[in-house]
Order: structure tokens, then sequence, then C-alpha cells
């Protein structure tokens, strides 16, 4: 069986809560299940933008980590969630 690819959408001040979600994760990581992703993931020199738009596009699931900042971001908002909810209403990718 394939792993899940696993994408992450949060608010950068939920980093810690994002770190301990991963770390309540990390038994199916280490057995294959799951293939997380999130924004912290990316290399220096990369272009942020269109890296995020391409795992958000072909991951299995998108995890949304609802709080007050992620309502309060633009970026997720505008970009992330509309993606997010667009792929889930085409039956593309299940949203949790």
């Amino acid at each position: 069986m394939e792993p899940v690819d696993l994408f992450y959408s949060y608010a950068h001040e939920d980093e810690p809560l994002r770190n301990e979600l991963a770390g309540h994760l990390k038994i199916m990581k280490r057995r294959g299940v799951i293939r997380p992703w999130h924004d912290r993931c990316l290399t220096p020199g990369q272009k942020w933008d269109a890296e995020i738009n391409t795992q958000l596009e072909n991951e299995d699931l998108v995890l949304l980590l609802v709080s007050k900042d992620f309502i309060s971001s633009d970026y997720i908002w505008s970009h992330e969630l509309d993606v997010a909810m667009k792929r889930n209403e085409c039956g593309d990718s299940p949203t949790a």
C-alpha cells in the first residue's frame, strides 16, 4: 500500500501545535502509512509559493489545523483553503 501524502495547512503561530500533532502521527510515518509535508520542508532557494502550490495540488490529504490565527491568515484563506476546498468539492482530495 502506498503512503498517503499529507499536507499540513496551518498558521505559523500554530507551529508548536503542528509539531505536537506530527509527534502523535510519527508512528504512522515510521510505518509508511503517511508521508507528511509542510512549508518547513522547503529548502533554501526554493520558490516557496510554487512549491506550496505543487504540494497542495498533489497531496492525497489536506489537513487543516483551524485556529484563530488560521482564520486570520489572508494567505491561507485566499490560497490554501481555496485550493483544498475546490479539490474536495471535485472529489479530488479528502480534506480533514
